[in-house]
């Protein structure tokens, strides 16, 4: 005759404790019984989509329309956005004449769409990807303000860049724009720095655990 579960607790303690009735939810088992894997929600997910159309956004703007550009209308010469050391006014002067005023309303209207959305898609998914896998608060706004920055800077840069090419005799506004296109490289370095430290915290917070107990009892020395 099997035990009843009164005397299976009697003779094996909380080891023994029953699983919660079948169709019972998470909060409704009580202490010291077996509680089921909570579900995987699917913000996972929606964070890994939103990150991989950000990123091919990112690259299709910067890997292929930029230098698609600037070889058929810039005359060969590089863009600002390609120059992680800054451009100086001379450049600035070189690029506008190449461009021309077409070639410069191409341009800004590049900053305006895609140039526009590739930013702002990449500070949501990363905001998202902070936000999901970062667990202590303070680490969660340092990350937040690199994703932030990269975004806001991103979008002043572009804007920065036209104000210089309509008028490159302005040193000034060439200067705010090399020093914004330079601040760009940095954040960009950063962001990818604070994608490797979300990774590695989410991948040690999912490795499984030891349960927590007491210790193996040492075996018995042989007679």
């Amino acid at each position: 005759m099997g035990l009843t579960r009164a005397q299976k607790a009697r003779k094996h303690g909380s080891a023994a404790a029953p699983a919660p009735p079948r169709g019972a939810r998470l909060h409704e088992a009580r202490p010291g019984e077996l509680r089921p894997e909570p579900a995987r929600s699917s913000s996972g997910l929606v964070v890994g989509v939103a990150l991989g159309v950000s990123a091919l956004l990112w690259l299709y703007v910067h890997a292929w329309v930029l230098p698609q550009f600037g070889a058929a209308v810039a005359d060969g010469l590089l863009l600002p956005e390609w120059m992680p050391g800054g451009f100086d006014q001379a450049h600035a002067q070189r690029l506008a004449a190449a461009l021309g005023d077409e070639g410069r309303a191409q341009y800004e209207a590049v900053h305006r769409s895609s140039g526009l959305l590739a930013p702002l898609f990449v500070g949501l998914a990363w905001l998202l990807l902070v936000a999901l896998h970062t667990a202590s608060r303070a680490r969660r706004w340092l990350r937040s303000a690199v994703v932030l920055g990269f975004a806001a800077v991103s979008l002043a840069g572009n804007a920065a860049i036209d104000a210089a090419l309509a008028d490159p005799g302005d040193a000034s506004a060439v200067a705010t724009a090399s020093a914004l296109v330079v601040a760009r490289w940095v954040l960009l370095v950063l962001l990818l720095a604070v994608t490797v430290a979300v990774a590695v915290e989410a991948l040690r917070r999912r490795a499984p655990r030891p349960p927590a107990g007491d210790p193996e009892r040492p075996a018995d020395p042989p007679r």
